[in-house]
């Protein structure tokens, strides 16, 4: 790794805001409670509130939900009020009549007792504030902590822990006064807008990152509407846009969205994976189903579970054997224990509960494991999960047969029967397909009918996206190829007139100029503003985008070694609290030596980082 140490002086200093006080968990008041999509009764503010726009005009009482949000009433039960609504533009208008919302951070929340739980603090003159303490996003385990803060002069902060980000759907964030007002479309927060009329809010996903992370964002009235600031934002880098080229090809999957498109598609039907140096040949066909032998093992009856293997022989796997193999219920295969738990609900007890919805996170189980993932039960009345050696020529094959085994729920008369074929003596698997039903569940969110087929390796993987499998292979399993990646560290925090912190700029997964020698050389690019990312096709860079909008000063990372080249920069005073500029990492490697000819500038980009400056 090259390291330089510099001085950054070309940057334009910003002028930005005085910093406020962050998110401070020390007291959050008194537990108002927890749960799933709870609407708690009305509680006194400690305050009368002032609703910029609302017909109402004031409020002494709030309701608050587990998802996210509170409703402002004076005391009733709010109009409009549900403790299982997941927020989203519409929800942000409500219909006529309906009660103001203020959501922090509205989606489909849970708060699990006892760690978890909502929590309401008047003990500061003029101020009431909610917090949500350790919520989970439904399905996702990360915890988030954060809080709306009401203030008598009619002002509302929200605050948000550091590191709190969207795992999964949409979160929206924003104030309203509810009855029906209309939609002005949502607006970026973290920007400053100004809102004329009594709504104004932002959506964020995976596409829109949570911006506003560790950070409070403060409304202030203004007329019937509301002037929106970032109030504290301390130190941070945050990543954008994507770098170049991300080449998914450690994992395959085919993901069918019913019982019937599986039971068309899969019926009679075969797949056989073969090793080679770096992971398996995929192919469709070639494999026969065995039926169990009289001799064959039960494994225990269970739902959503696993239970373990030992071969005669150890299985080749790619990197080593596996001398265990877990069987789970849910129709796949691993060779080690912890897949069972790494799909695992975090707002279930107990904490084993396993996710029966096949989702492309498969490709993130941290053991290898070969798929064929859906939501069965193995019961004595509802088919068993068997296991039988048997000598076949010279190679000894370890059969795992899903035995005419019900879908979930048991009560439906809905069998399936494949097996996984284990060649204990090659390492070949293969998957073969009896007959798979066509009978679903109805789609309910709690009795999926999806299926999905494919292998992954141990460790995160780059999603190929699905594929079809009878025409797509046969294909070939390598390392994936990750795209150039830029981040930093420390946060940079300065003491005005005192010194700043080093920060050290790293790219990672850079390729070599002259492989098969070690050798990067990588250019750090500095902008005072972002760009919302610019294809380079017309200069042979396609699939690369430019996030960054000007070239205001280039650093060299030369004499690196790849795949990871760095850079360390001590920023010169005077610096304004919240300045901010951004970054992009450009690496070199030989023209025209990707696929077809591809890029044949000989560049790749990496994503953009906004680095902001603070004295916190």
């Amino acid at each position: 790794m090259h390291r330089c140490f510099q001085s950054l002086s070309p940057i334009v200093l910003l002028a930005a805001s005085a910093a406020a006080q962050c998110l401070d968990l020390t007291s959050v008041g008194s537990t108002i409670g927890s749960g799933d999509e709870v609407l708690f009764a009305p509680v006194a503010m400690g305050i009368t509130f002032p609703m910029a726009g609302a017909p109402a005009g004031s409020f002494t009482h709030c309701a608050v939900t587990t998802n996210g949000v509170l409703y402002l009433t004076n005391g009733a039960a709010p109009v409009g009020g549900s403790g299982s609504a997941y927020g989203g533009s519409a929800q942000m208008q409500g219909a006529v009549g309906d009660s103001p919302r203020i959501a922090p951070y509205w989606k489909n929340m849970v708060c699990p007792a006892p760690a978890s739980y909502v929590a309401i603090d008047t003990s500061v003159a003029g101020r009431c504030a909610v917090t949500w303490v350790a919520a989970n996003e439904f399905l996702a385990a990360p915890t988030k902590n954060f809080r709306a803060e009401l203030f008598a002069s009619g002002v509302i902060r929200f605050g948000y822990s550091q590191g709190m980000g969207v795992d999964n759907a949409t979160a929206t964030v924003g104030v309203s006064v509810g009855n029906g007002i209309a939609d002005p479309g949502a607006s970026d927060l973290s920007a400053g807008p100004t809102s004329a009329t009594g709504i104004v809010y932002q959506l964020f996903d995976a596409a829109v990152p949570l911006d506003v992370t560790g950070r409070t964002i403060q409304f202030t009235p203004s007329g019937g509407g509301y002037v929106v600031a970032a109030v504290c934002e301390p130190a941070y880098h945050q990543a954008y846009g994507a770098g170049c080229y991300g080449v998914a090809s450690e994992s395959f999957y085919q993901l069918f969205p019913t019982a019937a498109a599986a039971s068309a598609a899969l019926n009679g039907q075969s797949m056989r994976l073969t090793p080679t140096a770096n992971g398996y040949s995929a192919t469709w066909g070639g494999g026969s189903y065995v039926a169990p032998i009289v001799g064959a093992v039960p494994l225990p009856a269970n739902d959503d579970d696993q239970t373990a293997v030992t071969p005669s022989i150890p299985l080749p796997v790619p990197g080593g054997a596996a001398s265990t193999l877990w069987v789970h219920t849910n129709g796949f295969v691993s060779t080690a224990a912890t897949n069972d738990s790494v799909f695992d609900d975090a707002l279930w007890n107990p904490p084993t509960f396993s996710d029966y919805a096949p989702t492309s996170g498969f490709r993130n189980a941290p053991a290898t494991a070969f798929w064929s993932w859906h939501d069965y039960i193995s019961s004595s009345g509802a088919g068993r999960i068997k296991r039988h050696e048997a000598v076949v020529g010279p190679d000894t094959i370890l059969y795992v047969t899903w035995d005419a085994v019900e879908s979930y729920p048991a009560a439906t008369a809905n069998p399936s029967t494949f097996q996984f074929q284990f060649n204990l003596t090659t390492g070949v698997v293969t998957y073969v397909w009896q007959s798979i039903t066509a009978i679903g569940t109805g789609g309910s969110p709690f009795l999926p009918e999806g299926h999905l087929v494919g292998y992954s390796p141990g460790g995160a993987s780059l999603d190929p996206g699905s594929i079809v499998l009878a025409s797509a292979l046969p294909l070939v399993t390598q390392p994936d190829q990750a795209p150039l990646t830029l981040s930093a560290s420390p946060a940079p925090v300065y003491t005005i007139g005192g010194p700043t912190v080093p920060v050290t700029w790293t790219a990672t997964n850079v390729p070599s100029l002259l492989p098969p020698l070690p050798l990067g050389v990588t250019i750090l690019i500095f902008s005072v503003a972002p760009f919302p990312g610019l294809d380079l096709g017309f200069v042979d860079m396609p699939g690369c985008n430019l996030n960054v909008a000007s070239l205001d000063v280039t650093l060299p990372m030369a004499g690196g070694t790849s795949p990871t080249d760095s850079v360390t920069l001590s920023m010169p005073q005077p610096l304004s609290p919240g300045l901010a500029f951004y970054s992009q990492a450009l690496s070199l490697f030989p023209p025209n030596s990707l696929p077809n000819g591809q890029n044949a500038f000989g560049a790749v980009l990496s994503n953009g980082l906004k680095s902001s400056f603070n004295t916190f």
